[in-house]
Protein backbone atom coordinates (compact mmCIF):
# COMPACT_ATOMS: atom_id res chain seq x y z
CA UNK A 1 0.00 0.00 0.00
CA UNK A 2 1.13 3.32 -1.09
CA UNK A 3 0.70 6.65 0.92
CA UNK A 4 0.54 10.11 -0.35
CA UNK A 5 1.53 12.74 2.07
CA UNK A 6 -1.65 14.27 4.13
CA UNK A 7 -2.48 17.92 2.99
CA UNK A 8 -3.56 20.12 5.94
CA UNK A 9 -6.56 22.15 5.67
CA UNK A 10 -5.66 25.35 4.14
CA UNK A 11 -2.77 24.14 1.77
CA UNK A 12 -2.60 23.67 -2.00
CA UNK A 13 -3.24 20.24 -2.45
CA UNK A 14 -0.40 20.43 -4.85
CA UNK A 15 2.49 21.82 -3.52
CA UNK A 16 6.25 21.45 -4.12
CA UNK A 17 7.11 18.94 -1.25
CA UNK A 18 3.89 16.97 -2.43
CA UNK A 19 5.29 16.79 -5.68
CA UNK A 20 9.31 16.12 -4.31
CA UNK A 21 7.55 12.98 -2.50
CA UNK A 22 6.28 11.60 -5.62
CA UNK A 23 9.40 12.80 -8.00
CA UNK A 24 12.03 10.82 -5.09
CA UNK A 25 10.61 7.67 -4.35
CA UNK A 26 11.06 6.58 -0.39
CA UNK A 27 11.83 2.93 -1.82
CA UNK A 28 15.13 3.64 -3.87
CA UNK A 29 16.63 4.40 -0.11
CA UNK A 30 15.73 1.43 1.39
CA UNK A 31 17.16 -1.98 1.58
CA UNK A 32 15.49 -4.54 -0.90
CA UNK A 33 13.75 -6.31 2.30
CA UNK A 34 12.21 -3.32 3.34
CA UNK A 35 11.12 -1.74 -0.15
CA UNK A 36 7.73 -3.37 0.46
CA UNK A 37 7.22 -1.22 3.31
CA UNK A 38 8.13 2.16 1.67
CA UNK A 39 4.71 3.42 1.73
CA UNK A 40 3.96 3.21 5.06
CA UNK A 41 3.38 6.33 7.17
CA UNK A 42 6.21 5.04 9.73
CA UNK A 43 9.64 5.18 10.75
CA UNK A 44 11.69 2.53 8.82
CA UNK A 45 14.81 1.14 10.36
CA UNK A 46 17.84 1.47 8.64
CA UNK A 47 20.77 0.05 10.43
CA UNK A 48 23.09 1.61 12.85
CA UNK A 49 20.23 3.03 15.18
CA UNK A 50 19.01 4.85 12.33
CA UNK A 51 15.84 5.18 10.71
CA UNK A 52 14.35 6.36 7.51
CA UNK A 53 12.16 8.79 8.84
CA UNK A 54 8.09 8.68 8.58
CA UNK A 55 6.91 10.85 5.36
CA UNK A 56 4.28 12.82 7.12
CA UNK A 57 6.95 14.06 9.19
CA UNK A 58 9.51 14.79 6.79
CA UNK A 59 7.13 16.68 4.46
CA UNK A 60 6.05 18.38 7.58
CA UNK A 61 9.66 19.55 8.03
CA UNK A 62 10.59 20.37 4.65
CA UNK A 63 6.78 22.34 4.47
CA UNK A 64 8.57 24.28 7.96
CA UNK A 65 12.05 24.67 5.99
CA UNK A 66 10.31 26.68 3.29
CA UNK A 67 13.02 25.40 0.35
CA UNK A 68 13.07 27.56 -2.28
CA UNK A 69 14.62 26.99 -5.50
CA UNK A 70 18.48 28.09 -6.11
CA UNK A 71 19.17 27.48 -2.32
CA UNK A 72 22.39 25.99 -0.65
CA UNK A 73 21.63 23.73 2.22
CA UNK A 74 23.55 21.44 4.25
CA UNK A 75 21.94 17.98 5.98
CA UNK A 76 23.66 16.91 8.42
CA UNK A 77 22.64 13.44 9.79
CA UNK A 78 21.59 12.52 5.94
CA UNK A 79 21.20 8.96 7.12
CA UNK A 80 19.76 6.76 3.81
CA UNK A 81 19.58 9.83 1.48
CA UNK A 82 16.36 10.37 1.16
CA UNK A 83 15.66 13.70 2.43
CA UNK A 84 18.53 15.09 1.06
CA UNK A 85 17.30 13.72 -2.24
CA UNK A 86 13.94 15.68 -1.47
CA UNK A 87 16.13 18.61 -0.57
CA UNK A 88 17.90 18.46 -4.01
CA UNK A 89 14.50 18.40 -6.21
CA UNK A 90 13.01 21.27 -4.05
CA UNK A 91 15.81 23.50 -4.51
CA UNK A 92 16.11 22.30 -8.38
CA UNK A 93 19.61 22.98 -10.85
CA UNK A 94 19.85 26.26 -9.36
CA UNK A 95 20.56 25.06 -5.97
CA UNK A 96 22.59 22.66 -3.91
CA UNK A 97 22.63 19.96 -1.35
CA UNK A 98 25.57 18.65 0.93
CA UNK A 99 24.10 15.30 3.17
CA UNK A 100 26.96 14.12 5.76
Amino acid sequence: MVTRPRVSRGQAAEDAVARAMRAVARRRFLRSGQRGSAGADAPLRIGSGQTCSQPRTVANMLRLLDVRAGQRILDVGAGSGWTTALLAHLVGREGAVIGV
